[in-house]
């Protein structure tokens, strides 16, 4: 992270998998100490995707996976030959969102001898430099990392092209009053949740709302 603070510091990078099953071979749930769950197995939909994502399309791992979340108290960086940042150690890591995910890379690498060297994982390192405030701030990167809204099948199905299309008409077409027929109504079709409300909101003042 570009600013400084005398708090934290964090880091964005992209960590093999093949490391990251690595480390949860030799670490275990260790590493998911400050994790709110322990892996729940690949019978789950959402980790049966992540096990067929690694064993059918390892390639397209990084961009279906939301990646880590975690935590530790030092890290030691060096530079390579062509001027890239790497982290070369870490002290007391802890993944905090993102355990199945790990977890399933060694299950699947155990289990089916997957081939992880086309897998990568995006990670965001929160180096805690005070370690007096880590069981305080900890548990709310925590917290927040675990609590975004879900996203439904329903949710997943906005942007198809019908819908897309037909919330384009809905923009764009008026509809006959079916108490006049002399006027038209203005339709909205809700293609994605919430849109309606957000236009809405988006609107300067109450009477364009109106």
């Amino acid at each position: 992270m570009p600013s400084q603070n005398e708090l934290y510091e964090c880091y964005l990078g992209i960590i093999p998998g093949q490391t990251l099953a690595a480390l949860y071979k030799n670490y275990g749930t260790r590493l998911l100490e400050s994790n709110v769950r322990a892996f729940l197995q690949q019978t789950g939909k959402v980790n049966k995707g992540i096990r067929d994502t690694i064993r059918d399309e390892p390639h397209m791992f990084l961009p279906y996976n939301n990646g880590l979340a975690s935590t530790a108290m030092n890290v030691n960086i060096e530079y390579l030959d062509d001027g890239q940042k790497v982290i070369t150690s870490v002290k007391d890591f802890q993944i905090v969102n993102g355990g199945q995910t790990t977890a399933s890379l060694f299950h699947t690498l155990k289990k089916f001898k997957a081939d992880l060297s086309e897998v990568f994982v995006q990670m965001k390192l929160t180096v805690i430099k005070d370690e007096e405030k880590k069981n305080d701030i900890v548990p709310f990167i925590s917290r927040y990392a675990n609590s975004q809204t879900k996203v439904t099948d329903l949710d997943l199905t906005a942007n198809n092209a019908f819908l897309i299309k037909l919330e384009e008409l809905s923009r764009t077409t008026y509809a006959i009053d079916r108490d006049d027929r002399n006027k038209q109504t203005i339709w909205f079709f809700v293609r994605a949740s919430g849109q309606y409300r957000e236009a809405l909101n988006r609107e300067p003042t109450v009477g364009k709302q109106k």
